[in-house]
């Protein structure tokens, strides 16, 4: 696949970086000259410098003969103009990132108007995942496989969760329906094992029948959902977290240190209580009783004070603490320091942006951690290599460490052992190293 992408940053850089590494045909457009020498030494790429909103230089470039073209420089609207010019070039699709709310709210007029396939916002996209973690604290992610009969779920294990301190064999017998999959620990993640120790902090796949997945969830994370949210920053993050909130049965309240900003900010919600301290003084924090709260959410764009705030609010009292940060190497230091949670913007767009790539040849992909690992859903048509076979004999074809977790067999879902056997037309859910993940394909397919 050809992919071009405009912008050099944190984001373009990241997402670069992990296509290369799938290798792919990457093409990195950036106005700094001197970013371009840094990227073109980090990465297996073309790069060139120059103004992505430029027709005539997009054209000399072949924008047009991408199969994916995305713009995602840290201005919106040259975004929107470098998407459309691509699309009207010829690319086959095209992805521009938006952090404007204007642009946000309305993405489906601006997609239908601009002729733009997909308007992906970082910031709208790490919201999304906050919201869904207050409302399911322990739990970061849920999708589903399989015609809706298969779910993953990405928990986190508790501190007094049944899991912790237990082998994976002895925390999911044979026949109930689930397994481990994956295991997220320090920053790295890799496939489990039997014999694997699950440790409280440790972020594990689960995957397997959707009605066992409830039972067997509690045994890693049972917190019951955030009845009492505090936020801090007037941030894109922070305001869309609380407008999820604000209309609902909850105690929300919004930390802002700058007093304009707290008097634009009270006449936008209705319920959410908007308050003007420093959430990084521990008096603050102690003042607006939050000890009482159930989960705090740090969204500024300074990672240093959310960690800071973050400390500050677990060791006030609050049971479940979310960061924001966007230098991914502090990622697992934050975990380290008692933060449930850190989000990397960056990391929710390229996640999207791969999900769009890899489900032109599978049926369904989701990636998981930094998206070092990936769970794809194919079917095995009737030239399948492995069909036939048992699960045993097709984990010696397949590359790295990957993991057959599940299989539809019509309406049946198999949680299979090394002697189940494969058929034709079997629709199977594997876990691999996202670097490998077309390869194990292609093992199973044959395409």
């Amino acid at each position: 696949m050809n992919v071009f992408i405009a912008g050099g940053g944190r984001v373009g850089f990241h997402l670069a970086r992990l296509l290369c590494a799938e290798g792919r045909d990457v093409t990195l457009l950036d106005r700094n000259p001197q970013r371009r020498e840094e990227i073109d030494f980090d990465l297996d790429a073309r790069t060139v410098v120059g103004d992505c909103t430029s027709v005539l230089l997009l054209q000399s470039l072949n924008a047009g003969d991408a199969d994916l073209f995305i713009a995602c420089t840290g201005d919106d609207r040259s975004n929107l103009i470098a998407a459309t010019v691509a699309k009207g070039l010829g690319a086959g699709r095209a992805v521009a990132r938006v952090d404007t709310t204007d642009f946000i709210e309305s993405s489906f007029l601006y997609e239908g108007f601009l002729n733009v396939d997909y308007l992906l916002s970082p910031d709208a996209l790490a919201a999304h995942d906050i919201v869904q973690f207050v409302e399911n604290p322990g739990v970061l992610a849920v999708e589903e496989f399989g015609r809706g009969k298969i779910q993953l779920c990405q928990v986190q294990v508790g501190q007094q969760a049944a899991a912790a301190g237990k082998a994976v064999r002895d925390i999911l017998p044979p026949g109930s329906g689930l397994l481990v999959g994956t295991v997220s620990r320090g920053g790295a993640s890799g496939i489990v094992r039997g014999d694997t120790v699950l440790q409280a902090g440790d972020k594990v796949t689960l995957i397997g029948m959707k009605g066992a997945m409830e039972t067997h969830r509690r045994l890693f994370s049972e917190s019951p959902p955030a009845k009492k949210v505090a936020i801090l920053g007037d941030t894109v993050i922070g305001r869309r977290v609380a407008q999820a909130f604000d209309t609902r049965q909850m105690e929300v309240k919004l930390f802002e240190k700058n007093p304009a900003a707290c008097e634009e900010l009270s006449r936008e919600f209705y319920h959410v209580k908007v308050v003007n301290r420093d959430a990084t003084v521990r008096a603050s924090l102690e003042q607006e009783h939050l000890q009482n709260f159930d989960m705090f959410v740090a969204t500024t764009e300074d990672d240093e004070r959310n960690i800071m705030a973050g400390v500050l609010a677990r060791e006030v009292g609050v049971p479940h603490v979310v960061a924001v940060v966007h230098q991914p190497d502090f990622a697992p230091l934050v975990v380290k320091l008692g933060i449930d949670l850190a989000l990397t913007p960056r990391l929710a767009f390229a996640n999207s942006v791969l999900k769009i790539i890899h489900q032109e040849r599978v049926t369904a992909s989701s990636f998981l951690g930094e998206g070092d690992m990936e769970v794809v859903e194919a079917k095995l048509g009737d030239d399948a290599p492995v069909a036939g076979r048992t699960i045993a004999e097709v984990a010696g074809r397949m590359p790295g460490h990957a993991l057959i977790a599940t299989v539809l067999r019509g309406e049946q879902v198999i949680v299979p052992g090394g002697s189940d056997t494969l058929q034709r037309g079997d629709t199977v859910v594997f876990i691999s190293a996202t670097a490998e993940a077309n390869a194990a394909r292609k093992a199973l397919t044959g395409v």
